[in-house]
């Protein structure tokens, strides 16, 4: 089903949080030499989390693009004046899915009925979920109604584990590796006719009301190469940390060559 790309298609994953990222970003003066030579990272203090979130959204957007053409994918589709978008929205024959990423990498993940656990912390995401799907079905309720309601999903990215205590009623909650066969497994409840109407919709920039909606252009190549520094930065990092280490064994050893040399003349003397 080919459709020609307009202003809402054209959205990549990670438009909206890598906006706001760049924006913290432009408030950090510059790293010094010394800066740089430490390894010391060239994020705000405020900009981890939104680039965390950037990559897990970007990683979820590459397995997204594997899906089979009769999958239409968004990302990046902002709805409210609050700074609130939602990550991705696909169209397929499975129904209308909306998707919240988390990347919480190297963390325990539990999942309960009601909520969701990282580590030994609760956080909202199953909430949040519901409420995306519960939003994009008002949007489009008065231009496309819907006959099955939308799938609202949690994707983690990179977990330790993600391990099921309970599932939650309405919302699904999954491992971005799995996330691809989770969704051409779905039961087929929309055909092509009404497929190609949803995607008009949601496709159309006056969907979303007086909020900017931007073309994104150079905001991927800023990102690409703050993404540089952040690595240069922790490469360097690795570097200077064994011979941090050395220096501190020497440092150390010598410490205690003269302490031991005064302790000995002292009970000499």
């Amino acid at each position: 089903m080919a459709l020609s790309s307009t202003r809402m298609r054209q959205r990549f994953a990670a438009q909206f949080i890598i906006e706001k990222l760049l924006r913290e970003q432009g408030t950090k003066p510059p790293r010094g030499r010394l800066d740089r030579f430490l390894g010391r990272t060239p994020l705000a203090p405020a900009s981890v989390g939104w680039y965390d979130g950037a990559e897990g959204e970007i990683e979820v957007g590459a397995r997204l693009a594997t899906l089979p053409p009769e999958w239409a994918v968004f990302h990046a589709l902002p709805i409210g004046g609050h700074g609130w978008d939602i990550d991705h929205v696909l169209v397929g024959p499975g129904g209308v899915v909306t998707i919240n990423t988390k990347q919480h990498r190297g963390q325990r993940v539990s999942v309960e009925r009601r909520t969701v656990l990282v580590g030994e912390r609760s956080v909202p995401y199953i909430r949040h979920a519901r409420f995306e799907a519960e939003r994009l079905t008002l949007l489009l309720q008065d231009r496309r109604p819907l006959t099955h309601p939308v799938h609202p999903a949690v994707v983690f990215v990179n977990p330790r584990s993600l391990h099921y205590r309970s599932l939650p009623d309405d919302v699904k909650v999954v491992d971005a590796r799995n996330l691809v066969e989770w969704l051409t497994d779905l039961p087929v409840t929309l055909g092509p006719a009404a497929r190609l109407g949803i995607i008009e919709v949601l496709d159309n920039p006056d969907m979303w009301g007086d909020l900017p909606v931007d073309s994104g252009a150079g905001l991927m190549q800023r990102f690409t190469a703050l993404e540089a520094e952040v690595r240069a930065a922790h490469l360097q990092r690795r570097v200077l940390c064994p011979l941090e280490l050395a220096l501190s064994g020497t440092v150390f050893a010598g410490v205690i060559g003269v302490s031991a040399g005064l302790i000995g003349s002292l009970l000499g003397g």
